[in-house]
């Protein structure tokens, strides 16, 4: 596992990409998972919404709707609580007692264990990674080595440039330095929070909201803030530059 490994999973996501003729994105992500960890579906949920942001595979659909239709199952529980879930035995007494009625209702689509990641920067909830799989049992420490890769880049993608890049290489994904960056992001969620007066999440959500709206990366729209240039009201729906 490490840094070779990364680079031939990024790869795996851009052949995917190619495939699709569009650029790499969090669906070729999930679609990479989806192979390399012989699931039955994956999906990537944002912080606060019930519904997926993408799905890769039917089950994945099925369980992904089932859980926004009864409320309750492992993603409903990881993004409740941003702690990862696993499940690897969703037949068992223990899952059925946890989610009376989303569990044998995964069961009965095939689904015998699920995976579920946080996708966090710091203390901010940005949303989940959900693996299922149709047996049950464990992820192996190299699956699970895979699975939390897979769950950086999503990441990633979800904090990054608005025009995500052709193909996808470390740089592309965390620049050339990552800690410096996020720390930056981490120190302009606080500020808006504060001018917001909001929670993190909700902070963070502008943030990138704006990043979106002005085609700007989240790091530069996060620099703005942290140099004052950019202020955030509570009273408008739009941000004051100065």
């Amino acid at each position: 596992m490490g840094t070779n490994r990364h680079l031939d999973m990024l790869a795996v996501i851009n052949e995917i990409a190619r495939a699709d003729q569009e650029p790499a994105g969090v669906r070729h992500v999930c679609l990479a998972c989806r192979t390399e960890l012989n699931a039955v579906g994956v999906a990537v949920y944002l912080a606060g919404t019930a519904q997926p942001l993408e799905v890769a595979g039917a089950v994945g659909d099925e369980i992904a709707e089932l859980q926004a239709t009864v409320g309750e199952g492992p993603a409903s529980e990881a993004l409740r609580q941003n702690q990862p879930v696993f499940v690897s035995d969703l037949a068992g007494g223990w899952s059925a007692r946890r989610w009376p009625v989303f569990a044998p209702a995964a069961v009965a689509v095939g689904v015998a264990a699920v995976f579920v990641i946080p996708l966090t920067l710091g203390a901010i909830a940005l949303g989940a990674l959900e693996i299922c799989r149709d047996v049950d049992g464990p992820l192996s420490a190299d699956q699970l080595a895979d699975a939390l890769l897979f769950a950086d880049t999503a990441t990633a993608l979800l904090l990054g440039r608005s025009a995500a890049p052709a193909e996808l290489d470390g740089g592309d994904l965390w620049g050339t330095e990552p800690e410096r960056r996020w720390g930056v992001v981490h120190q302009a969620t606080g500020m808006v929070s504060v001018q917001l007066d909001t929670d993190l999440g909700e902070a963070f959500l502008r943030l990138r909201a704006h990043a979106y709206l002005t085609g700007l990366r989240l790091s530069e729209v996060a620099a703005d803030v942290v140099a004052r240039r950019l202020r955030f009201t509570p009273d408008t729906n739009h941000e004051k530059q100065r």
